[in-house]
């Protein structure tokens, strides 16, 4: 089954499968060990924008130790300011990197691109932005969708050519109102151990995707080749 084929047939999910949280430096230094039986997936923001180090997510590498120790499994989340598709490019690269630098193959809740920002641009633009994004990390191996309020995802990012990208959909509610999205952030205040955290529900086996490859045309040997090709890159650089 191919990419842009997997999305059109999935459907509406209305059962959840899964919850779990998203967390940035903004939350500090999370005891993620404290947090096993009681989430089943974290979402790590690993940066903000085009690829520089400075621009990297202060706690990113130390979330992604902690997620292993603790056998959380996790996707991870960039922050977009891209204004043009060569901007999206070096978002792609700044993600690439942090995920290869972590020695992340496979990120079991996926990659999202974070496009909530009111500085990015409207129309085509945005819509050019997210598919070169979406299709560089497609082509390094990644399974990725992309992460907008409700209203974004209904005024926005309602191009048909984003039709066959997966959706995670933030609206703070106690229903979604957006069929067909594979997660939903439905609050920002959500408490655990005392700790206040958005809140995230998956409509989809993430995992079993993933691992099954059933999103992409490349073997299991083609996508590690890669990686191992691409890691190789940046370490000569």
């Amino acid at each position: 089954m191919a990419w842009e084929d997997f999305f059109m047939e999935v459907g509406a999910l209305p059962d959840y499968l899964a919850t779990g949280i998203d967390i940035s430096e903004f939350n500090g230094d999370v005891n993620i060990a404290a947090l096993r039986g009681k989430v089943d997936f974290i979402i790590i923001r690993c940066g903000f924008g085009g690829d520089y180090s400075s621009q990297d997510d202060s706690q990113y590498r130390l979330n992604v130790q902690k997620c292993r120790a603790a056998g959380i499994p996790f996707g991870v989340y960039l922050y977009s300011y891209a204004r043009n598709t060569d901007m999206a490019r070096s978002e792609a690269r700044h993600t690439l990197r942090l995920l290869r630098e972590m020695r992340v193959e496979r990120a079991l809740y996926g990659v999202w691109y974070d496009v909530e920002d009111k500085t990015l641009p409207t129309g085509e633009q945005l819509v050019d932005n997210c598919l070169t994004y979406c299709e560089e990390m497609r082509r390094a191996g990644y399974y990725c969708g992309i992460y907008a309020s409700l209203s974004w995802m209904l005024n926005r990012l309602n191009s048909p050519r984003l039709s066959h990208i997966d959706r995670w959909v933030a609206q703070w509610n106690s229903t979604l109102d957006y069929p067909g999205a594979g997660m939903w952030q439905y609050t920002d205040r959500g408490i655990i151990n005392g700790k206040i955290f958005d809140m995230n529900r998956a409509f989809r086996d993430y995992p079993a995707i993933i691992e099954g490859e059933d999103w992409t045309d490349m073997t299991r040997e083609e996508v590690a080749k890669l990686a191992r090709q691409e890691a190789q890159t940046v370490y000569n650089e």
